[in-house]
Order: C-alpha cells, then structure tokens, then sequence
C-alpha cells in the first residue's frame, strides 16, 4: 500500500500529513489506543493488555494488573513486506513512562530463526528456534500485538496460516516454535454486540490445540481471540477481549504511560 500527497499543500494550510490509507479507505495507523483484558477463558487471573501503533512498523504493548506495580512495555519493529515482527525488544515501564529495555528478540528472514536473550537476577539467558517457512510468525506471549498488526494491514477474509513462537521463561528452552496454525475463514457474526469476522483456529503442527479469533471486518483488529492453551506461566488458558478504544494517538499513549506510577509513593 503506497500514499502520497502534496507536502507543501499540507504544510501550507497548517495540517498534518495523514497516516497510510489501506485497500478499503480504512487508516493503517489511525491515532487509536485499544484497551484489551486478557485472562482464561473463564475471566480468571486478568491483565490489562493496551496495545498502540506509533508508527506504521511499529507496534507498543503495556501490560499491568494495577498500578504502581511492574508493568510490562514491550515494542516491535515489523517488515512492511510481509507484516511480521523483525525484533522486539522486552521492558518495563520505567517510572517517567519510557521503557526500560531487558531482553530482545530478533528473525534472521534467511534461515527462519530467531534469536532472544534476556537478563535476569541470575545473569543472561539466551536462545534459539527455528520457525516453518512460507508463513508469517507471531510471538503468542507478546497478547496478539504483533497479530494485530498483521491483521490491520491484510485483513484477510478468507484461510491463513501463521507460527506462533514461545517464551516460557519456565523452561530450559524458553524460546520455542510453539505451534504452526491454520486460521478457517467462518465469515460475519454478531460477538459481543458489535459485527465480527470469526477464524477457527487450527493448531495443525507442534503443541495440540484450538481456538477463535474475531476481528473487525473494517479495520482487521482483534475484537477477541481465545485458544485452549495459555500464553504465560500460571495460567490454564487464553482469551484476549476488547474492552474500549481511544483515540488522542502519541500524545495520549504517553500520558497513559506517566500515569501508571504518578500516583504513587517515591521509591
């Protein structure tokens, strides 16, 4: 997808350059700021799950279950040519609202694999896995953001196929090809009062499992997805929910990233 425009017209008449303008007119960066839950199925053990796109290739996650704790800032970098993530890198919310990096992750396009490290209190961890070729991958614990933004950008309406890789700090191999799956087109449903284009996920390679996901059928964003397998260490399941949208783009993403300690005693 390419936009272009007059400049200096723009600039002329005072106004920002608009974000790219998709196949079906619908914004790919739109400014929007989406406020997930993410839990089991049945609600249990929930996080708040925000996801924002700063730039066209790049996406934001911040994850946290109340204020004033540790809360997770993680952010991608993706390939406009297939709207997979080349890296990203793994922190947390620092307490002026930028993030503090420790770990990343990255895909070596030409051999399919990806590399990650981490530093803990132990010291640093470091790992590998190789990902199937011919399909694009997504990292199942980062809550869909890099899917999401897949899905913006194509938004399919019929069969894909998709990797999901793994961190499971848990493990000895905490960096793992979880499952290879087929995304079936099941067309328009109502969920959750709202239009919603449905996929049967179909966990046709590597650890057994199902799942749904809905998405916007104008925009392509994740309204809801749920799969039988969980995404973190505790939990038995995974559903991820949109709960509420905001608009205000950059300047509300960080106001909502000062927030979460502002309020709380100095350390």
């Amino acid at each position: 997808m390419r936009f272009r425009v007059s400049c200096l017209a723009l600039l002329a008449a005072g106004c920002a350059v608009p974000p790219p303008v998709g196949p079906s007119g619908a914004r790919a960066v739109d400014g929007a700021i989406h406020h997930y839950v993410r839990s089991n199925r049945d609600g249990t053990e929930a996080e708040n799950v925000v996801h924002f796109r700063p730039r066209r290739d790049e996406v934001a996650v911040y994850k946290w279950v109340g204020k004033c704790t540790t809360a997770a800032y993680v952010t991608a970098q993706f390939d406009p040519a297939t709207w997979e993530a080349r890296g990203l890198d793994a922190g947390k919310v620092a307490r002026d609202g930028s993030q503090t990096r420790f770990g990343r992750i990255d895909l070596d396009p030409a051999t399919r694999t990806v590399s990650a490290w981490v530093d803990l209190p132990a010291g640093r961890m470091g790992d590998t896995a190789t990902l199937p070729a011919g399909m694009p991958w997504f990292l199942f614990d980062y809550d869909l953001g890099d899917l999401n933004v897949y899905l913006q950008e194509r938004r399919p309406a019929a069969d894909f196929t998709f990797a999901f890789a793994l961190v499971w700090p848990e493990s000895a191999d905490f960096l793992t090809h979880m499952a290879t799956i087929h995304a079936a087109h099941r067309g328009i449903e109502q969920r959750g009062g709202r239009p919603a284009r449905r996929f049967d996920l179909h966990f046709v390679a590597g650890r057994p499992g199902s799942g749904t996901l809905w998405t916007d059928p104008e925009t392509g964003t994740v309204i809801e997805a749920e799969a039988s397998v969980p995404n973190h260490p505790g939990m038995t399941d995974f559903r991820l929910r949109l709960e509420r949208s905001q608009s205000g783009g950059r300047a509300a993403w960080d106001a909502l990233l000062r927030g979460h300690y502002s309020a709380c005693p100095k350390a």
